[in-house]
């Protein structure tokens, strides 16, 4: 693959390409609840030691 195509968007118009490029507004779905006391259990701290251990290792090679 040592060419590109670049014949993809040529046979889109202005309006087209402005419309699919178009920002839309985050809207959450009604009677949705995040739950905010997230319980810290032992798998969370054994996954941060996990993470901690094999960062120092990729930084000391």
């Amino acid at each position: 693959m040592r060419h590109q195509n670049t014949s993809l968007f040529l046979q889109l118009g202005k309006e087209e390409l402005k419309t699919l490029t178009a920002a839309v507004s985050e809207v959450l779905a009604s009677g949705f609840k995040t739950s905010s006391n997230k319980i810290f259990s032992a798998a969370d701290l054994w996954n941060i030691q996990r993470n901690k251990r094999s960062f120092l290792q990729r930084r000391n090679r």
